[in-house]
């Protein structure tokens, strides 16, 4: 399965829980992992218990995370897509993507060119979880991702303009 199907069907797969309250860190409130919503579907498919599809601009493996009715997740694209031809390290693009809870339409997306060099594609966490593994956080106002040797980045919660980066 191709990562960026995988990315899709995390969102998708996480879409029924997070359907009520906020899930606004990895693991949710306080980080524990649960929810106390009740009559959620236990299984899925390709089309069993699936609410909507979207495709994103690439592979990722970070958790979405929800504010309100948007559905936030992160993405790469242009390299480490395949640990047999990772490609050329110049065409790395990150990206963070916010997603309208109910329709599956994508509200706003930025795409962040990566300092260079990032880790190589050569073993370990790269080659399991790509350039785009490190869950977003929010706030009430803003959204805070990392992208390794990038830094962290705070963009506004409504349309993704960057606040600061570090």
């Amino acid at each position: 399965m191709k990562r960026s199907t995988r990315s899709l069907l995390v969102a998708l797969l996480c879409l029924p829980c997070l359907l009520a309250a906020d899930w606004a860190q990895f693991r949710g409130p306080a980080g524990l992992g649960t929810s106390n919503e009740t009559g959620l579907p236990a299984e899925w498919s390709t089309s069993k218990n699936v609410v909507w599809k979207t495709a994103l601009p690439g592979a990722g493996t970070s958790s979405p995370v929800v504010v309100g009715e948007r559905v936030y997740l992160t993405s790469y694209s242009g390299y480490g897509l395949s640990v047999d031809e990772p490609g050329d390290m110049d065409k790395l693009m990150r990206h963070v993507v916010c997603v309208d809870r109910a329709s599956g339409k994508i509200i706003w997306s930025k795409d962040f060119k990566p300092s260079l060099p990032e880790s190589e594609y050569s073993g370990g966490n790269n080659t399991w979880h790509g350039y785009a593994s490190s869950t977003p956080v929010a706030d009430d106002a803003n959204l805070y991702v990392f992208f390794g040797r990038s830094g962290v980045y705070c963009l506004k919660l409504a349309d993704g303009s960057e606040v600061w980066h570090a």
